[in-house]
C-alpha cells in the first residue's frame, strides 16, 4: 500500500494526539534526534512517529518500526508474527501493544487513543488478520 494512503488515514481519523504524528508533521529538529540514532534503506519511508522524548519514540516506516527507549530495538514488519491489544485499552492512560517477532516482544507505547489508527495502519503493512477477544484484541 502506498505511503500517501496510509498518511490519509491518519489525517482523517482526526485524533487530538500530543505524541504521536505523521512523520512530515514532526517539528525537523525531532526528526533529527531520531534520523542520528538509525539509517534508513534507499527505499524506506518514514509514515508515524511516537516522540515522547529524546530517550522515548518510535518511528513507524513502510519497512520497519524502530523503538527506541534508552537503547534501539528494530522490527522489520515481515517479522512480525502477531500484535496483542490489551481489552482495557479503551480506559487506561498508558496504552501500549505486544509485538511478538523473532521470539521476542516488543511492548510498544501508545498514546491513548492513538491504538485504533495504529493497530490499522499495521495491520495494512502486515496484511495481519485482526482477532478480537473479551481480554486482549489480537492481530496474526
Amino acid at each position: 500500500m502506498k505511503v500517501s494512503i496510509l498518511e490519509a488515514k491518519f489525517r482523517r481519523s482526526k485524533l487530538e494526539l500530543n505524541y504521536t504524528s505523521l512523520w512530515k508533521s514532526l517539528e525537523v529538529s525531532k526528526q533529527n534526534i531520531i534520523l542520528n540514532k538509525i539509517h534508513l534503506l534507499t527505499d524506506e519511508m518514514p509514515i508515524i512517529s511516537f516522540y515522547l522524548n529524546d530517550v522515548d519514540w518510535w518511528l513507524m516506516t513502510n519497512q520497519s518500526i524502530y523503538n527506541y527507549n534508552s537503547f534501539l530495538s528494530i522490527i522489520n514488519l515481515k517479522e512480525i508474527l502477531k500484535i496483542e491489544i490489551p481489552g482495557n485499552i479503551k480506559f487506561i492512560d498508558e496504552n501500549y501493544m505486544n509485538i511478538y517477532y523473532n521470539e521476542k516482544i516488543l511492548p510498544l507505547k501508545l498514546e491513548q487513543k492513538s491504538w485504533i489508527i495504529i493497530t490499522e495502519i499495521i495491520k495494512h503493512l502486515t496484511h495481519l488478520n485482526i482477532i478480537i477477544d473479551r481480554n486482549t484484541s489480537i492481530l496474526e
